[in-house]
């Protein structure tokens, strides 16, 4: 996926959204549904969605 600029551009302006609302789902588990496991669950996403549009040596450096 290098050559396709649009998604590359799209995945860097939301993943540090998606990490923030991640730790927000776990601050949140304390007054409603919603903790850890949710909270992994969209933090691990993020990485995945890193390490299809960037490539996997990309996201190990993000993410070692």
């Amino acid at each position: 996926m290098r050559l396709d600029v649009i998604l590359r551009v799209a995945t860097k302006l939301l993943w540090p959204f998606m990490l923030v609302f991640a730790v927000y789902i776990q601050l949140h588990g304390d007054y409603g549904p919603g903790g850890g496991f949710q909270a992994g669950a969209v933090a691990g996403a993020t990485v995945v969605l890193y390490a299809l549009i960037h490539g996997l040596p990309a996201a190990r450096r993000l993410v070692p």
